[in-house]
């Protein structure tokens, strides 16, 4: 052996230990005499590339490609640095000709798979890894770059196979395959299963800000808050210009009744990116939250630029309404978001009219007969129905903001809702000497969150017992049938069948003497009728509830029970229970 090549060994064992600086003297040493070695060249350029030094790894890599052009292993590292440099379409070309080269190299095609998935080409990507896996089927990596592919494709299924294998064949020490085996699992709502995934990625790649990231937003999903807060902090110290984990960290927050320190995180985040979307929408929903509305209602115009908002704009010809005095104009203002939004912000029509015009209301159509009792509306028709003429518009939403709301200015005079006179609701229903309670235990499964804040009516249970109290289910749609499987369901009036919209519900809750509900458009009616009413508020609650109150400044007879943890119905509704025997008590005395 020579001793260009004794050194050579010498340097690679070095750099197999991890001792790449006395590993890169030798290199040197060695290309000071034999400047086309294309060995050291090559090794030398890999050693740059973990140094970050991009410029001097490629320059070596393509000195070491043009010594030995029949050699594939400098260009597979060049392919390898010109990826992580972000020059993929080079990257793409090396991979390219690496496999020309020595068309049995798995590693290779490995390689070209990892690119072609960077360059968003998952079809190419997953054949790549097909050609791969015909050389070597146990390749961990390979299986990995396999399951990327899929999982892009909208394939979380199969994706999630393709992990398990690489995992199966050696992969359980390689962080990729778990951090991406957790997004799977993400992708697929199993949620539970994903942090595990995420764990074991942060166990063997502890200083990766994006494996941290993806595992606190799997925590959040199983309402793990706390363990979340802890995971985008880390994430935020590896990478402290990371918008994302700013605004996630803050919605941690938020769930955790701590949305002051949400809205100053995402203050300070707003100096690395001041056009944030998300930044400014997340701030919005922290400051309402806290209690800080008029910077918060501010903030909320920006939710016509999320995604999320961007299919429900509208727009007019007409010019948008900025609260001026309408001097004998027609204003439209039209629907938006749920049942309970419109219920809560249509108290501010009265103040609109005000403004000397003529106020045209559209809403939806299970409200149309309801909002046709409200002051100040001259005209009303339902959400898809033929506008009339109108000169300025504004959504409904937008009022608080136009109105400079503030937390002690709310308009909160209730009741600002009256039942239409021409009810379907017979009074016979209610002719009991008993303490009539209304129940709502479910909201509509098209939410996102319902499940979360929605109680089984079985956990409803220990207020049945309740001597002198009467029980009216005012519970529609899907969740409606549970009263068939509840013991004592059959002693609940189940009015369902007979509310076809919500002026019928409003007819149903004039006649109760309170309402127990969830967070529903019932709960908003209760409210703005009113009624008397117990609320039973999951963790976390909606941002308008905002932290730790038991009052609500939009609803003065509307008393709030908090879960003390996520899931958790036990403490509240037996709170509810206390508070029901007392009002029953109180009634019979």
């Amino acid at each position: 052996m020579s001793n260009t090549q004794q050194t050579l060994a010498k340097a690679f064992a070095l750099h197999q230990a991890g001792n790449l600086v006395d590993a890169a003297h030798l290199y040197q040493e060695i290309l000071a005499i034999d400047p086309v070695n294309a060995d050291a060249l090559n090794l030398l350029g890999v050693v740059f590339q973990v140094a970050k030094d991009f410029d001097t790894s490629i320059l070596l890599l393509e000195q070491a490609c043009a010594a030995a052009p029949d050699y594939c292993a400098p260009l597979v590292n060049l392919g390898n640095v010109y990826q992580e440099s972000g020059r993929l379409e080079e990257a793409l070309g090396a991979f390219q000709r690496a496999i020309c080269l020595d068309p049995k190299s798995a590693a290779a095609y490995n390689n070209l798979a990892s690119c072609l998935n960077a360059l968003n080409r998952y079809e190419d990507a997953m054949q790549a890894c097909v050609d791969g896996l015909k050389l070597d089927a146990k390749m961990c990596d390979l299986h990995v770059n396999m399951g990327n592919a899929m999982l892009n494709l909208g394939n979380a299924e199969n994706s999630l196979k393709a992990f398990e294998k690489s995992v199966k064949f050696g992969g359980h020490e390689n962080p990729n395959a778990w951090f991406n085996m957790g997004n799977a699992l993400g992708d697929l709502g199993r949620f539970a299963e994903a942090c595990e995934a995420f764990a074991k990625a942060v166990e063997l790649e502890d200083a990766n800000a994006e494996i941290h990231y993806n595992y606190a937003n799997a925590l959040q999903q199983v309402y793990r808050f706390e363990e979340a807060v802890q995971h985008f902090e880390v994430a935020l110290t590896l990478q402290p210009q990371y918008v994302d984990a700013y605004c996630n960290l803050a919605s941690a927050y938020q769930s955790l009744g701590e949305s002051a320190k949400a809205v100053e995180l995402l203050q300070s985040a707003m100096r690395f990116d001041p056009d944030s979307v998300d930044l400014h929408w997340n701030l919005s929903l922290a400051l309402l939250q806290s209690g800080q509305y008029e910077q918060g209602w501010a903030e909320y115009e920006w939710r016509w630029k999320t995604p999320t908002f961007a299919d429900f704009r509208r727009d007019f010809a007409k010019p948008a309404w900025a609260g001026e005095n309408l001097d004998g104009r027609t204003i439209l203002i039209h629907a938006e978001q749920g049942f309970g939004d419109g219920i809560q912000f249509i108290r501010y029509l009265p103040l609109v009219a005000q403004k000397g015009g003529r106020v045209v209301l559209e809403c939806r159509p299970q409200l149309k007969r309801l909002f046709s009792t409200v002051e100040g509306v001259d005209e009303i028709c339902a959400l898809g129905d033929p506008l009339p003429n109108f000169d300025v518009h504004v959504p409904v939403m937008s009022l608080p903001y136009l109105m400079k709301t503030t937390l002690e200015s709310v308009p909160r005079a209730v009741p600002y809702l009256t039942a239409p006179v021409n009810s379907t609701i017979a009074p016979a229903l209610f002719e009991t000497a008993d303490y009539k309670v209304g129940l709502v235990w479910a909201g509509s499964p098209t939410r996102k969150d319902n499940l979360m804040r929605s109680c089984p009516l079985q956990d409803l249970s220990p207020l049945l017992g309740i001597s002198g109290a009467r029980f009216y289910s005012l519970q529609v749609g899907p969740f409606q049938s549970d009263l068939q499987d509840i013991e004592g369901g059959e002693g609940i009036v189940d009015l369902a069948p007979l509310l076809n919209d919500f002026a019928d519900t409003a007819s149903a809750l004039r006649s109760l003497d309170v309402l127990v509900s969830v967070d529903t458009g019932v709960l908003h009616l209760a409210g703005a009728l009113g009624l008397p009413t117990l609320a039973l508020m999951s963790q976390p609650t909606g941002f308008l509830w905002m932290d730790h109150r038991e009052d609500s400044p939009w609803y003065p007879t509307i008393r709030l029970f908090r879960q003390p943890h996520p899931g958790r119905w036990e403490e509240p509704v037996e709170r509810v229970r206390a508070e029901l025997e007392v009002r029953v008590a109180s009634r019979g005395g």
